[in-house]
């Protein structure tokens, strides 16, 4: 059977490589990962499991590493076959061009993951595998994308013990990094102008149905399964958006997972269906945090440029009702979007300090290729052709790509936002610092404030996160801390 290495940057587990591994060992090929932060020598690593497929799940973000490391993982590994899947490939697959990969997977990779192992293991051509698109001497050979699996019970549940190879996520209170990830369901209704959601939607058109959930019975059976397997002190759902379920499934949900599992967990939810009978049956469940997506608190930006179709009424009720019940909740937030002025982006913190949310994320906006967002700051020439985070590696917590005028002060907000809303800071007191020259400090408090905030929404992790931030600080990839386990076999 196929030998596969899964390769990524950092430590935070990925679901998709949990997903594809669960699926491929399933169908009994043999699966491994290496963690570049964790190696001195990632491409040695590779190397050395002999692997016959090298798989990359990539965001945008993530596409400078996956350029820098593939030549020379083209070159010690041979005729190995390397391939890559993610946002990226699914939105962006003029990265088949790149001379070290031999295919692509656009979309939902499930079924198609598997048929193209299949394929290499038996020596069957991959050129005509749905889903996937196959350079073959020199000839591109695209292919179309497979209904949806609709029946999610069907596949099985996350291959959690492919990143214990690494001794990093075996020690005590780390399972933070892997364990806690769910997902109850697939897709997004939503078309923010930012997201994937609307184009993936499109590309699924009449493929099946776009949301999707699993049986609350098989989400219960996969949590008994993790409480007898490994140390579980929390859980996140990560769905897009887990209230847009239908309201029977949530009731029938919230009772028995308070029932038979009473884990403390938190979710996503868009504000506007946050009403009070949903917020009991959360608070009875026990969920102890829910994540909602604001991005601007202009509401010209928020909804005619973001398309986010989102009252302010909604978000004020939201966080009332979920201040009644003692949940805890996160903002998103976004600054440096098209045509924002800085006035514009104090809107934002001003809604926050309404609000008072418990952790007021905040990035900077990148416009991701695909996106209704990039097309538009394209047109309005607020970024070039040329301009891509595939090219220059942006970081949506470090820079942001858009030509603006008050660009520096709205950085320093960005790095200021979460401590600020916490302190409940006057405008006036903000304004006068983010003026200041002082991005490398703002930088500093940034980090402590998404520790402390991580902290607050993940129950009883404030030790891990902190830990794991001094880490992560400190640099990954010290033998000491993170060698391979000398019992560990591929």
């Amino acid at each position: 059977m196929s030998r596969v290495v899964f390769i990524q940057k950092d430590v935070f587990a990925k679901p998709s490589v949990m997903a594809l591994s669960a699926i491929g060992k399933r169908k009994g090929h043999t699966c491994g990962i290496v963690v570049a932060d964790l190696e001195k020598d990632p491409v040695q690593t590779a190397t050395q499991l002999k692997p016959d497929v090298i798989a990359f799940s990539i965001t945008t973000p993530e596409f400078p590493f996956m350029q820098s490391i593939c030549p020379k993982l083209r070159e010690s590994c041979g005729t190995s076959f390397i391939i890559c899947g993610g946002p990226h490939a699914t939105f962006y697959p003029d990265v088949i061009h790149e001379s070290y990969l031999d295919a692509i997977c656009i979309g939902e990779g499930d079924l198609a993951f598997i048929d193209y192992l299949n394929a290499v293991d038996s020596g069957k051509k991959t050129e005509d595998i749905p889903n996937f698109i196959v350079k073959s001497h020199g000839i591109l050979h695209k292919n179309d994308v497979r209904p949806l699996v609709d029946n999610l019970d069907s596949l099985p549940y996350y291959d959690r013990e492919i990143y214990q190879r690494y001794a990093l996520y075996t020690g005590k209170s780390r399972e933070i990094l892997y364990h806690q990830v769910m997902m109850a369901g697939r897709g997004c209704p939503k078309s923010c102008a930012f997201c994937f959601n609307k184009r993936y939607n499109l590309l699924y058109h009449g493929k099946g149905r776009i949301v999707r959930r699993r049986s609350v019975d098989h989400i219960i059976a996969e949590l008994k399964l993790l409480k007898k397997t490994g140390e579980v002190r929390f859980i996140t759902f990560d769905d897009d958006s887990f209230t847009l379920a239908p309201k029977d499934w949530l009731h029938l949900f919230c009772e028995t997972y308070g029932k038979e599992i009473g884990i403390p967990f938190k979710i996503n939810s868009t504000p506007e269906v946050l009403d009070e009978d949903l917020v009991k049956h959360l608070k009875l469940a026990g969920c102890h945090a829910v994540k909602m997506g604001l991005e601007s608190g202009n509401e010209d930006m928020r909804n005619r440029i973001l398309s986010k179709n989102l009252k302010k009424e909604s978000i004020v009720f939201a966080a009332k009702i979920l201040k009644k019940y003692g949940i805890r909740f996160q903002s998103f937030n976004m600054v440096c979007c098209p045509g924002e002025t800085l006035s514009m982006a104090f809107e934002t913190y001003e809604l926050n300090r309404k609000i008072r949310p418990d952790f007021a994320w905040c990035s900077l906006l990148n416009p991701y290729p695909g996106t209704d967002l990039h097309n538009y700051c394209l047109k309005n020439n607020f970024i070039t052709a040329t301009t891509g985070f595939d090219k220059t590696g942006y970081s949506y917590f470090t820079d942001a790509p858009l030509d603006l005028a008050e660009k520096r002060e709205m950085l320093n907000l960005q790095k200021l936002m979460n401590i600020a809303v916490q302190l409940n800071l006057p405008t006036r007191v903000l304004r006068f610092l983010v003026r200041l020259p002082f991005l490398r400090l703002y930088r500093l408090i940034f980090g402590a404030g998404m520790t402390w905030g991580l902290s607050r929404i993940n129950k009883n992790s404030l030790i891990p996160i902190v830990h794991l931030s001094i880490l992560y600080f400190s640099r990954y990839n010290k033998a000491r801390f993170y060698r391979y386990r000398e019992t560990d076999k591929y």
